[in-house]
């Protein structure tokens, strides 16, 4: 007989959604614990899912007398990293959110107790297990390969989502600005086709929200990845009215594209297996179901997490390297 896991989540904002969504569809998964600083999101998030489970407030508590196999961090960006200490020191296994976490200091510290637990953790980078980026690889490797490629990121992002949040906005504990959070996943996409970054030409600004957030609202740059192989990208929250992701590839003989959820070939529309019963956002595709089931696989069977600390860090260097680039030529290593 299948085990059956405890799992507990912690953070019940807006992302939690598409967690508790896709943890709905897994027999496996018993969800037996929600946690939030404010009880009331909990409490609520329990109500819209049906979920019977206790609620917490302190997370560390959760942890403790909950004693789940696998917990979720949906928390603000500047928690990752702590709270998921806290699960692998009590071998627990961890669904991250993006980002790993906000600095290189932290992310060496998680793959340290990693190593000492014996729990992992999968990171949440759903976009490369939609339907539509899987056939865009199979299809590049094909022909040999991404050799160069572009990402833009066109995001809707005004003052009262910084401000309302109690986080965003600020270095402290956002880590960044669309880098960081709208960008991260288009970024990784370009590691992905492209290979880990060696070096990178980045500027970063702030048009539309200056004197309300310290960090970036715009962001772009060109990428060295070896091998003669190079990346550009634009990544902006002052689109109104629009959000809009595009990744974008050269290989020998093809031009893919895609765009949003869809795909396509020199131009021309292809189809996939991608459907429209999206969670979360429609232009990032269906990935969270796939990916959140096959953390769970690697949790019963003992293999590798399907998005590894290391196999994910690619995105987190280039973007920690933007911020420190200034327009000057920064090279990216381990």
């Amino acid at each position: 007989m299948k085990r059956t896991f405890k799992v507990a989540l912690i953070g019940c904002g807006v992302i939690s959604k598409n967690h508790l969504a896709a943890l709905s569809k897994i027999d496996c998964a018993e969800v037996v614990a929600l946690c939030d600083v404010k009880k009331e999101k909990a409490e609520a998030r329990a109500t819209e899912f049906g979920i019977d489970c206790k609620i917490y407030t302190d997370y560390i508590k959760m942890l403790d007398e909950s004693t789940p196999d696998a917990v979720h961090v949906c928390t603000p960006h500047y928690l990752h990293a702590p709270m998921t200490l806290e699960a692998l020191r009590r071998d627990i296994f961890v669904f991250l959110e993006k980002p790993t976490c906000i600095s290189q200091g932290e992310l060496a510290e998680l793959i340290e107790a990693e190593k000492r637990s014996r729990a992992s953790v999968c990171v949440c980078f759903q976009n490369r297990f939609s339907p539509s980026v899987i056939k865009a690889l199979r299809l590049a490797r094909e022909d040999g390969g991404a050799r160069s490629g572009y990402a833009s990121v066109f995001w809707d992002r005004g003052e009262k989502y910084y401000t309302e949040s109690g986080w965003r906005g600020s270095y402290a504990t956002e880590g960044g600005g669309v880098m960081i959070n709208q960008a991260i996943h288009a970024i990784d996409l370009l590691c992905v086709f492209l290979g880990a970054p060696k070096a990178l030409k980045a500027k970063i600004s702030n048009y539309h929200l200056e004197g309300i957030i310290e960090v970036e609202d715009s962001c772009d740059g060109i990428v060295y990845h070896g091998d003669d192989k190079t990346s550009s990208f634009y990544a902006t929250t002052a689109a109104r009215g629009v959000n809009s992701t595009v990744v974008y590839m050269v290989t020998e003989n093809h031009k893919i594209e895609v765009r949003n959820y869809k795909l396509f070939v020199d131009g021309a529309p292809v189809e996939t297996d991608e459907h429209e019963n999206y969670i979360g956002k429609a232009c990032y595709g269906n990935g969270h179901d796939a990916l959140i089931d096959l953390f769970y696989e690697a949790v019963s069977s003992g293999d590798s997490m399907p998005v590894t600390l290391e196999n994910s860090r690619a995105a987190l260097d280039l973007l920690l390297a933007a911020y420190r680039s200034e327009g000057k030529l920064v090279e990216i290593g381990n």
